[in-house]
This record gives structure tokens, sequence and C-alpha cells, in this order.
């Protein structure tokens, strides 16, 4: 019996050991910044686009991120969750990952029975976090990146939570975005495997010819 218990600490020790999410690290290229808001991490360049993009939060295998673009173009730009691809670099492998359009999330909260398409446009997110429009782009106020040592269904109940209450309010739709105007929204990250250490998330931005590519890698924590 005592063996038996053993045995079973010790499971429960690594199963809660390798439960840790990963910490993910931005990479400036090229003229791009890091920049830092109340405990927020931005990567945002200068070029024609101005994009900016924060990792709100993030579970094993999904994410919230920030964006906001500027059009310093003389040319009206449509822009959507089309003009977002994300891919992780995993083993010298690029998988694609699934960028949430509105719809998609706007259904599965339906079917889920969640109220939020005509409710929570308006409501606090609930998790001692919120949202607050600066320099363009939403960023999250609280310790949401590096908290390490959750279980993973703590992490996705606080994902849904996040997108659904944001849903209406903040998630990136299909917008006109007139030359000297800018534009930002939320936006749901799917990915097929879990995140690990060594991994790379690409995140690329387009708007007809204008790409903008943004790097950050995965770390395993320290140690306790």
């Amino acid at each position: 019996m005592k063996k038996l218990l053993i045995l079973g600490i010790i499971f429960m020790t690594v199963t809660a050991c390798s439960s840790k999410r990963v910490l993910v690290h931005p990479q400036a290229i090229n003229d791009q910044k890091i920049t830092y808001d109340r405990g927020g991490v931005k990567l945002h360049s200068q070029s024609i686009l101005k994009p900016e993009i924060t990792i709100l939060d993030y579970s094993f295998d999904e994410m919230i991120i920030g964006l906001s673009v500027t059009n310093l173009t003389p040319d009206t730009i449509l822009f959507s969750e089309q003009n977002v691809s994300v891919e992780l670099l995993a083993e010298e492998q690029l998988e694609a990952a699934t960028v949430y359009s509105f719809n998609q999330l706007a259904e599965e909260a339906a079917e889920s029975g969640q109220s939020t398409a005509g409710q929570v446009g308006e409501t606090a997110v609930g998790i001692g976090v919120g949202f607050i429009p600066f320099g363009g782009i939403a960023y999250s106020v609280g310790k949401m990146f590096y908290d390490i040592g959750s279980n993973s269904d703590g992490h996705e109940k606080r994902i849904d939570q996040l997108t659904f209450s944001q849903l209406n309010k903040n998630y990136l739709r299909q917008q006109t975005i007139d030359p000297g105007s800018s534009y930002s929204g939320i936006l749901k990250i799917g990915f097929e495997e879990n995140l690990k250490e060594g991994d790379t998330l690409i995140f690329q931005v387009s708007a007809g010819s204008e790409v903008e590519k943004f790097s950050f890698t995965c770390k395993n924590p320290p140690e306790q």
C-alpha cells in the first residue's frame, strides 16, 4: 500500500510538472520594437501598416492576441481575420494554426449556450482582467502571461471567458480602414498540438503587397 501511495504521489508530481505552460517570448526583427504596457508585452513595427501585436493570454493549445493596424497608404484597406495567418514551427516543421472568425465563435457560443451575442458586449471579463484601449490596441491589465502551474482546464476556461465576454465589443471583424485611420481587436488562435519548449510562433499580418511577420519563441518556465 505504501509503495502504491508513493508511486501515486510521484505520478501526480510528474503530471503537475508536465502540465506547466511554456513561456512565450517576443523576438524583435528588422525595425520591430518590444514595449511593455502594465505588464503586457507588445511587439510592434513602424512599417506602412504599423502593426502591433500582443499575446493577451494563452492555454496549452489556444491563444488570445490583441492586434492593431494603421493605414498609412493613400487608399482604403479592407481588413479582417483573413489578413492574419499564424504558423507553428515545431521540430523544423511548419504547421498552420487556426485563426477563428467572429462568426465561428458566435456559432460556438450559441451551440454551447454561452450568453454572448446580445448580452455581454459591455461586460467585464470577470477574472480580474480588463481591457483598456491604449495606443490603438486593447491590452490586458493584470498578470496573465506568466501564470505558471495552473491546470489545462483552468487555462482553457479563462480563454473561453475572455473570448466570449469580449466577442461583440473587441473581437476583430471585417472593417474598412480609411487612410490615416487605425483598427484594433482581439483574435483567438488554435494550435493542433500543445506548445512546447523550442517552438516558434510566426504571425503574419498582410494587406495588399504589405506583409509584416512577428516571431515569438517558447521556453520552459524556470524551476521553482
